[in-house]
């Protein structure tokens, strides 16, 4: 027994000495989220760590489903972003492709694909009509003003498409999630507040016959019920962007979505009225009523004339031009 202890010390020795074999480099999956301020997370207390995206990304990082997977997050939301800014050169959809394609053709690992995208786009494109120039400003129920909006519905509707059809194609097993447009005016009981109801629930209907499309396999998260008559709790001072509670909310319906649950909703939160509802709700001495409905009024033209006035109504809230303008660079 002896004579043994020297080798097996030896042989000890030599298995120390030995190089170690490096453990395969473990690539985590990725969710990956493109859009605006509200992507972006401003109105939050800190938007790093409070907005929506941050709340979706540090809940499933916590989960069973990726608590030992791991996951990325990639936030590409760039304050003032329009649904045109996604599609330049260089622009968010592009970096999202590049994004998607390297982490497919990275042989280290095969858990390293973009899992989960979500897009929330919309609200600036509106806004750009409340900009100085903009007949919409001295006249929202001019021709001009209804000219405008409606080319920029039509181009809303062409970037969306585009969008959603490109990252279909480049992620085919992504889980795609768009979040549609809350009112910032709700509850305030005036005129604004119709107006701006009309406005975000044609825009959320556009939204809506978009991503339903069948080819892009995309899901539709309302955010626009949560902030029905709420907007005084929910919104942030700057009277655009959630603030903290608006943005937990925000989060907890994308999540919910993406885990194929129903939402976990505050116990205060108020039923949602239908705008019929709301055009018959007493504001000041008499009733607030919708402009009736011209002969051969579908009810869609309606929609759109009142929708038009939506930037003259934030104008006047907060210095809406001002705070679009900066967040543009212009």
């Amino acid at each position: 027994m002896p004579r043994l202890l020297p080798l097996l010390a030896a042989f000890l020795s030599l298995a120390l000495l030995a190089p170690a074999t490096p453990a395969a480099a473990k690539e985590a999956p990725a969710y990956l989220a493109i859009g605006d301020s509200l992507t972006f997370g401003v109105g939050a207390s800190d938007p790093a760590t409070g907005g929506y995206v941050a709340i979706t990304y540090d809940t499933l990082r916590k989960s069973e489903r990726y608590r030992d997977r791991g996951l990325d997050l990639i936030n590409l939301g760039v304050p003032g972003a329009t649904s045109a800014d996604l599609l330049l050169p260089g622009g968010q959809l592009e970096r999202a492709i590049n994004e998607i394609i390297e982490r497919q053709e990275d042989t280290s690992s095969s858990d390293d694909n973009v899992e989960i995208i979500t897009i929330g786009i919309g609200g600036n494109d509106v806004l750009a009509l409340a900009t100085p120039d903009s007949p919409c400003v001295a006249d929202p129920l001019a021709s001009e003003c209804q000219i405008l909006f409606e080319e920029m519905l039509t181009v809303l509707e062409e970037n969306l498409t585009q969008v959603l059809s490109s990252l279909r194609e480049a992620a085919p097993k992504a889980k795609i999630v768009v979040l549609d447009l809350y009112s910032p005016l709700s509850g305030r009981g005036d005129a604004a507040e119709l107006i701006a109801d009309f406005a975000i629930r044609g825009i959320n209907d556009l939204t809506q016959s978009v991503t339903s499309q069948t080819e892009f396999g995309a899901n539709l998260v309302s955010v626009y019920p949560l902030f029905r008559g709420r907007a005084a709790q929910l919104v942030a001072g700057d009277q655009i962007h959630p603030n903290d509670e608006g943005h937990a909310l925000m989060g907890e319906v994308v999540l919910a979505e993406i885990e194929g649950r129903e939402p976990v909703l505050p116990d205060d939160l108020i039923t949602p009225m239908t705008v019929d509802e709301i055009s018959t709700q007493p504001v000041g001495q008499g009733g607030l009523q919708p402009p009736p409905a011209q002969d051969g009024d579908d009810g869609s033209n309606l929609a759109l004339l009142l929708a038009i006035a939506i930037p003259a109504a934030l104008l006047g809230a907060a210095s809406v031009a001002g705070v679009y303008l900066t967040a543009r660079g212009r």
